[in-house]
């Protein structure tokens, strides 16, 4: 008898006849899915998957191989050495071939053939389907735009008159002032590096940011619109600018992440009563710059 490497030796029915394996078992070490394999114990594998393959009819026949004449009729193309798949791909190719891993028990050439032929073939199709749904779309009118029609808008604005709760249009953007929603994790100013945010739910923190940071804003154009009196003295002057402390009586906030003057050589205490501790802090002038003016009188006659 002669080996399979040159055509001979069993068949697939003699082989499954020497292992003694039933109609529908699989061989033992098969690892692929069987269903409900695994609530079945007390027998073999092979007898498990023989019972299981009546029950559960699971086990479908292999896609017909296309034969060497059908697969000569694909006109697989030749190689051209820039093209991938051609009529002469050999033995050892490693890479990715459309359907391959589905097929087995012929050789590499046959399953070529066959898997390029089919692939070549369901491309064409589509291809001649989406070039048909081209001429289609060309050959068909193009719909009218209604963004003009009277009708359109009256039901447009009759709607929204009608439904307060649920706009269909936005026409005005939102007030800077409005609070956004639990959960919202974009910017909000003056909420965690002030006092605005402690004990408060995220709403009324978030509002009240908001409302202090639109009269800073308020508080600033009035003070670039307002004139300038040049006999006023520096400290006045200078006022509008430091009209809010960054650095209050009470300290700053745990939370607080800027600078703070001379933090660093402090240790011992609690934050809040280190940065009380500190003349930043603790001084009563309207800014820190007063304060230091009424220190140094250089400060003075560098701000007059």
């Amino acid at each position: 008898m002669t080996t399979i490497e040159f055509g001979g030796g069993p068949s697939v029915e003699q082989r499954r006849g020497f292992a003694g394996i039933k109609d529908g078992a699989h061989v033992p070490g098969y690892r692929g899915y069987c269903p409900q394999l695994k609530y079945r114990v007390g027998k073999t594998f092979g007898e498990d998957t023989h019972e299981l393959a009546g029950e559960f009819p699971y086990r479908e026949p292999m896609p017909p191989i296309l034969p060497r004449d059908l697969a000569r009729e694909v006109r697989l193309p030749s190689s051209t050495g820039d093209n991938k798949y051609t009529e002469q791909m050999v033995p050892g190719y490693t890479g990715y071939i459309p359907r391959m891993p589905f097929r087995y028990g012929s050789t590499y050439k046959e399953d070529c053939d066959a898997c390029l032929g089919e692939y070549f073939n369901t491309r064409s199709s589509l291809d001649s389907k989406m070039e048909s749904l081209r001429g289609t779309v060309r050959a068909t009118a193009r719909l009218p735009a209604q963004h003009g029609d009277p009708a359109i808008r009256d039901h447009l604005n009759t709607y929204r008159d009608t439904h307060p709760s649920r706009p269909l249009l936005v026409e005005d953007k939102r007030p800077l002032g409005e609070p956004p929603i639990p959960g919202y994790n974009g910017y909000v100013p003056r909420i965690y590096t002030t006092e605005q945010g402690l004990g408060v739910r995220y709403n009324r923190m978030t509002a009240n940011g908001l409302d202090l940071f639109l009269n800073e804003q308020a508080a600033r154009e009035a003070t670039q619109l307002a004139p300038i009196n040049i006999n006023q003295g520096p400290s006045t002057r200078h006022m509008a600018s430091y009209a809010r402390r960054l650095y209050p009586n009470d300290g700053m906030i745990p939370k607080y992440t800027g600078y703070v003057p001379q933090r660093r050589f402090n240790m011992g205490n609690t934050y809040g009563d280190t940065t009380r501790s500190l003349e930043v802090c603790a001084h009563n002038q309207q800014s820190f710059g007063d304060f230091m003016a009424t220190k140094d009188p250089t400060i003075v006659n560098s701000l007059a």
